[in-house]
């Protein structure tokens, strides 16, 4: 893919991940100023001290935040990184393709879909777990086929991780009679694919490590990729003011950083 290709690729990423922010902005304030928005209680999480304690709005926060990541991340992409050579990016986009997935969990307080049947649940249920495979094999991706060797084969790799992730997360079974407290429907084999997921980063994390040595790079930015796998998992699952605050603050911090030392090293290079 040619400079060209992937910042079109880029913008038209931008745009769309705009538009489904004010999309969820948009049907979210009208179904709140209607009184049609369905609120989660969960009566074991209730107790504690405030900032570990359960609380619906957080949770809302979490998606919002993680929408407005993916927009503000995208354009961050979009002006930085025109001029260079970086397959990281398109890799990362995946990435943040993996976190639009997971706003899908907006929809169910929405539209009151919990302890119902229906094929939008099922639907929902698919992205989030989409998002929830697709980010680890992506961030993965990111590291290991990243080099001069595979730069032909970028395309091709960010489609077999989409499609991966989306096949998996089609043939694996969904309860849709139970909502877990941060909005994600019920799945099976969780903690395989939790297991998984450990694995994957602890992989990623090594290898992207090995390649920084190997190159003389700066392990800042390995430092912010770890930030990066921490942040995004904790405003995944966050449903207390303690996760919300410290997944936000972790991964915008990581990303950051990460970003930033990713963009000087292109600089140095081309």
């Amino acid at each position: 893919m040619t400079i060209r290709s992937r910042n079109r690729v880029n913008f038209i990423f931008f745009i769309i991940s705009l538009l489904i922010l004010l999309l969820n902005v948009t049907l979210f304030s009208y179904h709140l100023f209607t009184k049609n928005l369905t609120q989660y209680n969960p009566q074991n999480l209730i107790k504690g001290l405030f900032i570990f304690r359960y609380n619906f709005w957080t949770v809302i926060a979490s998606i919002f935040i993680i929408n407005l990541y993916v927009v503000m991340a995208a354009f961050f992409i979009l002006r930085s990184f025109e001029k260079t050579q970086a397959t990281e990016v398109l890799f990362f986009l995946v990435f943040l393709t993996a976190l639009l997935f997971d706003t899908a969990r907006l929809y169910v307080p929405i539209y009151a879909l919990d302890g119902s049947y229906s094929e939008s649940l099922i639907h929902m249920g698919n992205l989030t777990l989409s998002a929830r495979l697709l980010a680890p094999i992506s961030l993965f991706a990111l590291t290991a086929f990243c080099g001069e060797e595979f730069r032909q084969q970028t395309e091709q790799n960010c489609l077999i991780c989409i499609l991966l992730a989306v096949f998996f997360a089609i043939f694996l079974p969904l309860n849709t009679a139970i909502i877990y407290p941060n909005l994600c429907i019920s799945y099976g084999f969780t903690r395989s694919i939790h297991v998984f997921n450990i694995i994957t980063a602890i992989f990623s994390v090594i290898t992207l490590f090995m390649r920084n040595k190997k190159n003389d790079f700066s392990q800042m930015n390995t430092v912010g990729f770890i930030m990066i796998i921490i942040g995004y998992n904790l405003l995944f699952t966050a449903y207390n003011l303690a996760a919300f605050i410290a997944g936000t603050a972790i991964l915008s911090t990581g990303t950051a950083i990460y970003l930033i030392k990713l963009h000087q090293h292109y600089l140095w290079v081309d």
